[in-house]
């Protein structure tokens, strides 16, 4: 069924309303992802650039070409979904197409590899009895929260527009998504004395005279709420080793094995990771804690994850399979908060039981732990870096050699750099001293210590 409106073509179904529809730049991994959490009743059209996809089908939708949407489908809403999010936005512009929503803009659960509904029931269970509130923030999130609600609980929130949207892009959003209760600031909403915000700036909206006669309710990272995230067995190392040192031991080329010997004989306390084990042959030194962030580390070292000769092992929770089957009680599982950050600094945790932020690097992971531990001087060894001085993704290497092409993964040289400065930030804040004790690389965002001259 279709209904014409201001020369345009709009699709409604059998009870009238807009059908929902996006165009997701991105028929990969991160794409599919997004699609996790639309119901089916959306209709997705996936757009990439490589010619082997087009005019097939991913995941049973249709794929496009980019050519194919900038010529007969630039009307049409479109998210950015992968992590070229500056290009692609550079393209979109030079055509004049302003109406594109960020995929760094949605909520971590947007972005996680692993198929969950955790969010959607927190949320919707939070909402259940509650009448006076509003949604703030315009953005693809409150659009898909409106779709929620209104199939749960019969009606569309209000949704306050946040200051820096542009009228042009509300009312692009208006003709597609024609049932959204939009409104301009809190006072237009009647009894109103809650907002729950739908952005990733939470925490200096409260800060703001606007908001302070409202209870402000962050439902962008509910990641410190969903009781399900938490594992309690974590919470024992929680200031465990309150003021002293650590060594988090990345496996950069410049690590070697002789430096690994010297932190042994000085019973230094290690975090390490990934493939570390590599070195194990090679050395006496093993690390005390073990971290491993990456989801693809479930089937690379699955053999292995379990019989590692460390005392505590700190694992994602991304994989069903995985811990769904027994292990002993040294290997932990914590929930890795996926936050991929272009044009903003990472969050950084303050409860490892709780979550962990992944700054697309699990050296900001262990710099969670550690900081979470109680150390108050963290040193990184073998932390290159290498890739630092570039603008583009490119292959970064380790103190081993692989054929292997997974294990000599890409660099995003911008999302790392904010997570090291977003650790920084929060070292400075609680007293928390990291020094780079790497034998070179190119990282210079922390002070550099000379490794000989620590012991």
């Amino acid at each position: 069924m279709r209904s014409g409106r201001s020369n345009r073509t709009f699709y409604v179904n059998e009870k009238g309303s807009l059908m929902k529809k996006l165009y997701i730049w991105g028929a990969g991994d991160i794409g599919r992802r997004v699609l996790n959490h639309l119901d089916n009743d959306w209709e997705i059209v996936f757009v990439d650039s490589k010619k082997w996809l087009t005019d097939g089908q991913y995941y049973k939708k249709k794929v496009i070409s980019v050519d194919e949407y900038l010529q007969n489908h630039s009307h049409e809403f479109i998210l950015i979904a992968h992590l070229y999010e500056i290009e692609s936005i550079k393209i979109l512009q030079g055509k004049n197409i302003t109406h594109y929503f960020i995929h760094g803009d949605l909520p971590g659960e947007f972005k996680e590899p692993c198929i969950r509904d955790d969010l959607k029931e927190y949320v919707i269970s939070y909402l259940k009895d509650r009448k006076d509130y509003a949604l703030y923030g315009l953005n693809l999130y409150s659009i898909i929260l409106d779709d929620w609600i209104y199939k749960k609980y019969g009606y569309h929130p209000y949704i306050i527009k946040q200051d820096d949207i542009s009228e042009e892009l509300v009312d692009r959003i208006k003709q597609q998504y024609g049932n959204l209760k939009l409104v301009n600031d809190a006072e237009a909403v009647d009894g109103l004395d809650e907002i729950c915000v739908c952005l990733h700036n939470y925490e200096e909206l409260k800060k703001t005279e606007e908001f302070l006669k409202y209870q402000l309710t962050d439902i962008y990272d509910c990641s410190d709420r969903i009781k399900s995230y938490h594992n309690p067995a974590i919470a024992k190392f929680c200031n465990l080793h309150e003021g002293k040192r650590c060594f988090i031991v990345a496996t950069g080329p410049s690590l070697k094995a002789n430096d690994l010997d010297v932190l042994k004989e000085h019973h230094e306390i290690c975090i390490s990771m990934n493939n570390i084990y590599r070195v194990f042959d090679q050395t006496e030194w093993r690390p005390d804690y073990y971290v491993m962030s990456d989801y693809r580390g479930f089937d690379e070292y699955k053999d292995l994850l379990d019989t590692l000769p460390v005392k505590g092992k700190f694992l994602t929770d991304t994989s069903e399979v995985f811990w769904s089957s027994f292990h002993e009680n040294n290997v932990f599982r914590y929930h890795q908060h996926y936050e991929y950050c272009s044009d903003r600094l990472p969050k950084f945790s303050d409860d490892f039981s709780a979550r962990s932020y992944i700054g697309t690097t699990v050296t900001y992971t262990c710099m969670q732990l550690a900081a979470y531990m109680g150390f108050r001087e963290i040193y990184l060894l073998g932390v290159d870096f290498s890739y630092g001085d570039s603008q583009k993704n490119i292959g970064y290497t380790h103190f081993y050699k692989s054929d292997k092409p997974e294990e000599n993964g890409v660099g995003y040289v911008n999302h790392v750099t904010l997570a090291y400065e977003s650790a920084k930030k929060y070292a400075d804040l609680h007293g928390i001293r990291i020094y780079n004790a790497t034998r070179g690389g190119k990282l210079e965002i922390f002070n550099r210590a000379d490794f000989d001259s620590l012991f």
